[in-house]
Formats: structure tokens, sequence, C-alpha cells
């Protein structure tokens, strides 16, 4: 088992954002925008073309991950517990001095190998809110929610409720990590200026 959290982990760390960026157009892409090296910022900064290929690659981390586990024969449990360590390792990549991305593409990958219509359902809605209000953050809400809710509306299983609940969240600490330390690195900034 601890062979496949390792890959998992592996898996989940590779930069997909940073090596495209790299070597699509020699830029570090922790060095633009808010810093994050993932698909939005991709997006932002080279194109939609390339920010969907950034997201596609790390949504089939996610997948990859959990689908490795189920293969190997191990119980549901450790696939959940696989799809999180590949998040884990997405967010803090060891190829980026443990630091990455905020693991929201490879989250919904782990979501789709273990709940797929539920989570096709979610990113229908997240499509359809960014489409009317193009404000990011309220449409990923507004579509993750139901990754949760749909579930319990449907009587699954309880740990199909519990599990999105426990994921996704660190999505959002992850976030509240990297502006910390942005505004950390602005502090900094101002003060070798005076």
């Amino acid at each position: 088992m601890l062979t496949v959290l390792f890959t998992a982990y592996l898996l989940g760390s590779i930069p997909t954002a940073y090596l495209v960026a790299k070597q699509v157009a020699g830029l570090d892409i922790r060095t633009v925008g808010d810093g994050n090296p993932g698909a939005r910022n991709v997006w932002l900064h080279l194109g939609w073309r390339w920010g969907v290929l950034v997201a596609i690659l790390d949504i089939l981390k996610g997948y990859a991950a959990v689908r490795w586990a189920q293969a190997m024969g191990f119980a549901e449990p450790y696939a959940f517990l696989a799809g999180m360590v590949a998040v884990l390792g997405h967010d803090t990549s060891p190829f980026l001095r443990f630091r990455g991305g905020q693991g929201m593409a490879t989250t919904i990958g782990v979501m789709l190998a273990l709940m797929p219509w539920e989570t096709l359902f979610a990113i229908a809605v997240f499509l359809l809110a960014y489409r009317l209000t193009h404000h990011w953050d309220g449409s990923l809400f507004a579509g993750m929610i139901w990754l949760p809710l749909l579930p319990l509306l449907l009587g699954r299983d309880l740990r199909y409720v519990l599990y999105p609940v426990a994921l996704l969240p660190t999505v959002g600490i992850k976030k509240l990590i990297d502006q910390i330390r942005r505004s950390g690195h602005g502090i900094r900034a101002l003060r070798l200026r005076r």
C-alpha cells in the first residue's frame, strides 16, 4: 500500500503548469499573476489552450492516482486515500521546493474517478455559472458544492458525502496560505525599499 501512496504522491507532484510554461514560453509561472503554478494562471498568461492543457493534465494526475489504487486491488478507502495523497502532492510538490498549486483540477480528477456523474454535473454547473457571471471563485463554489450535495440528495453512502467535504476545503486552505505568503513577500519588499 505504501508503494501505491508514494506513486500517487509523485503523480500529484508533477508540476505540469510550471513545465508547460517553461517549455512554451520560457516563463516561470510562479513569477506572474498570483504566482500559483496552476491551470488558471497559465490560462491568464499563456492563453486558454495552454490553460486547458494544464487543467487536463492535472485532472489526469488525480484520476490516475485513484485508478492505480483500484487496479492494484485495494479496498475503496485506500483509493480515497490515494486521491488525497495525489492532491497533497500537487499542493506540496518536491519538484517546486514543496510548493505547488491549489489542487482544484487534481481534486476534480480524483472525484471523476470516484463519482463520475456527480463530478460532471458539478463541472457543468461551474461552467454555466462562469459563463453567466465571469466570476471564477463564485462559479467554482456554485459547482463544487454539488459534489457532497448531490450524493446526499441521491441517498448514496455517507462516505461519498463526507469525502468531498474533507477534500474540497484543502483548495480554500491552500489559496489562503498562498495569499498570506504573497502578502508577506509584499510587506518584506516594502521594508527593503525604505
